[in-house]
């Protein structure tokens, strides 16, 4: 694994030569704006929903919808390319013929999409001194750490599986189609279920309401660290990086 550093500035770079990646990180920076605007009104008002928490910042990022789309657009966005990319531009063989691994190549991209991902939520952890320091507002910095965590591993699941996607196909608005479709289903569909589930006092709502990501990030929020979930979420990217070196494995023979 010695060339895993090579690989990841080589990916990093090509992630901002492009101005993708600043349209993306403007993008979470005006949703995190939009978030920290309407979190100050919330706390200004007497009487709120928030009132009564202990860390309203962390409970409202879970429950932002513009979160969690910009989440669901983002990751496809940055993983698409990866390695749909590679075979287009020529450049798989060349980088498949080096002494480098199938298992380096998928790391280092893995690694270097999820630096990305953690780019993206730095926005949304700038304000946070703001509201500490000149809105005086004293939230516990556990359940932000905790979210912090969560999030992280959370990201590691998301950009392996557009990772993978990315190198089903030659296509990289295929893999991104795909991405978004696997996100979809684990954000909204899972919570959607679980909401039916729940009404119709099915059995098996509680399994629902272990795969969905959002109650995951909401109870991360409320500072309740689930180790099951961050064993999940590790164990899902490790599935999947493994496929993803099989299929470049099948791709070099």
């Amino acid at each position: 694994m010695r060339h895993v550093l090579t690989l990841i500035r080589r990916e990093l770079g090509a992630y901002f030569l492009s101005p993708i990646a600043y349209l993306i990180l403007l993008a979470f920076q005006v949703i995190a704006w939009m978030n920290f605007s309407e979190l100050v009104r919330f706390l200004a008002s007497p009487q709120n929903e928030y009132s009564g928490l202990s860390d309203p910042m962390n409970t409202y990022i879970s429950g932002s919808g513009p979160f969690w789309f910009a989440i669901m657009f983002a990751v496809p966005a940055i993983t698409m390319r990866l390695l749909a990319e590679e075979p287009r531009q020529g450049t798989i063989e060349t980088l498949l013929t080096v002494p480098v691994t199938e298992t380096e190549v998928v790391v280092a991209k893995w690694l270097a999409g999820t630096v990305m991902f953690w780019a993206l939520l730095l926005p949304f952890a700038i304000y946070l001194p703001f509201l500490r320091t000149y809105g005086q507002f004293r939230f516990d910095l556990g359940p932000a750490l905790s979210l912090s965590i969560g999030l992280t591993t959370i990201g590691m699941m998301f950009v392996a599986i557009g990772l993978f996607f990315s190198a089903l196909t030659k296509n990289q608005i295929i893999a991104a189609f795909l991405t978004f479709c696997a996100l979809f289903l684990l954000v909204f569909l899972s919570f959607f279920g679980y909401s039916q589930a729940m009404e119709v006092r099915v059995p098996w709502a509680g399994a629902i309401r272990y795969a969905s990501v959002v109650l995951q990030v909401h109870q991360f929020g409320l500072g309740e660290l689930d180790l099951r979930f961050l064993a999940m979420h590790l164990s899902a990217s490790a599935l999947l990086l493994f496929l993803t070196v099989k299929v470049l494995q099948l791709r070099r023979g």
